[in-house]
């Protein structure tokens, strides 16, 4: 087995919207440049690579064009994998109107001319990374470690212990490259829609105290997790903070581990059936927003502490997501979504494209998420019953991330 890795800059033009947060944001310069980075493996003359962008989301638009764009290096679709870290600094990862989710992505796509032209510079770089990584294909030694979450997130309705571990790989190459790729499921949202400079935000402060030749972040079961509770400020100063906790982690993670040979590559690329949410007419959606902003209006008057007024804000921007979703998903009765499986370095991979909640993921698997497609929270029951923002901006029913978790668990047992 030979393993290339690279990156290419997508730091996007000045003005140009950032995405994760409601309302218009247009970036007003950079703190941070952002990039697509590449890990591509040989096997038996088989190639598969996985490619991480630093945006917002990847939607099966963008997933489809890169996937074409790199077929010509003999990189398969069903065996290439392309997520996001999900900063809120960064722009969304979308066609506008293209895919499966056209209609519902239109919440989420800038009326920019400069939006499409961007995307185009997006696909054009993870080409020429996965280009690069495949000319420097090369043997290699591998470790790897998992641990406990680092106090960066928390379950994002209670302020408890995130349930997510950190799941840590090292690589070095026969010519003495090194490479550190980590999972850990949080929300990178220490910054605030209050930010407009563009930043992989915690992310970005991570791969600085790494020390790597490149360090790839694949972010995790997230959907519940956030820093919340947990960092003390929306700043720069807190990324850096935080980013300074999880790569110490990382590294006392890994720094007792043996290097050795990596064992085979298992896998399988499978497309999932997911049941659509049931959306409420127009008129009860409206509804339901206007009453969600009332409770959250109440509070503010009364004086609640910020925690409080924060979820109940949540509810209200889940309500607003709801009335769009009344008006663009219509009688949607499926989804059908891209799921794939592998073991590497003895270690369960499963890649979802959505903000999957961490309770449903199968124990001891490290989940890559926000991964070749954006089909929004899937969240457990719970979360239906109670109500809570991530149902509310859900486009799939009560049940689906019991369904999907279970499949999960069936393909895992098969590799």
């Amino acid at each position: 087995m030979k393993l290339g890795f690279a990156k290419k800059e997508i730091t996007p033009p000045l003005g140009l919207e950032l995405g994760g947060y409601a309302g218009y944001r247009p970036n007003c310069g950079v703190h941070d440049p952002l990039y697509c980075k590449v890990i591509l493996l040989e096997q038996a003359g088989v190639r598969c690579a996985l490619v991480v962008l630093d945006l917002m989301c990847v939607d099966t638009s963008l997933y489809e064009k890169i996937a074409e764009a790199v077929s010509c290096l003999g990189i398969a679709k069903e065996r290439l994998i392309v997520s996001a870290i999900h900063s809120h600094a960064a722009p969304a990862g979308v066609i506008p109107g293209e895919g499966e989710l056209a209609r519902v992505n239109e919440a989420i796509v800038p009326e920019n001319p400069a939006f499409g032209a961007y995307m185009q510079q997006v696909i054009g770089a993870a080409a020429d990374a996965c280009a690069e990584a495949a000319d420097s294909l090369e043997s290699f030694l591998v470790r790897t470690a998992c641990g406990p979450m680092p106090p960066i997130g928390s379950e994002r309705h209670t302020g408890a212990p995130a349930k997510g571990n950190l799941t840590a790989v090292q690589i070095r190459t026969e010519s003495g490259k090194n490479l550190i790729l980590y999972n850990l499921p949080c929300h990178p949202t220490v910054l605030s829609a209050a930010n407009l400079l563009v930043s992989a935000d915690f992310a970005g402060s991570i791969e600085l105290l790494l020390g790597a030749d490149m360090a790839v972040f694949v972010n995790g079961a997230a959907g519940d997790i956030s820093t919340r509770f947990t960092r003390r400020e929306s700043s720069f100063e807190e990324c850096s903070r935080m980013g300074n906790m999880a790569a110490e982690a990382i590294l006392s993670l890994l720094r007792d581990q043996p290097f050795a040979e990596p064992t085979p590559l298992q896998g399988q690329h499978v497309t999932v059936t997911l049941p659509a949410r049931q959306v409420e007419t127009v008129e009860q959606a409206q509804k339901k927003l206007e009453e969600t902003t009332v409770r959250w209006q109440q509070a503010v008057r009364d004086g609640a502490d910020a925690g409080t007024v924060r979820i109940l804000k949540s509810y209200v921007e889940g309500a607003g997501v709801s009335l769009d979703f009344a008006r663009s998903l219509g009688d949607t009765k499926e989804f059908h979504v891209p799921v794939t499986v592998f073991r590497f370095a003895g270690i369960p991979f499963v890649t979802v494209p959505g903000e999957f909640y961490s309770t449903l993921l199968p124990q001891g698997t490290a989940a890559i998420c926000y991964a070749s497609g954006y089909y929004r929270y899937i969240a457990d029951r719970n979360a239906y019953d109670a109500g809570h923002y991530e149902a509310l901006a859900a486009i799939v029913a009560r049940g689906a991330g019991e369904h999907l978790q279970e499949t999960i668990r069936h393909l895992l047992e098969e590799i």
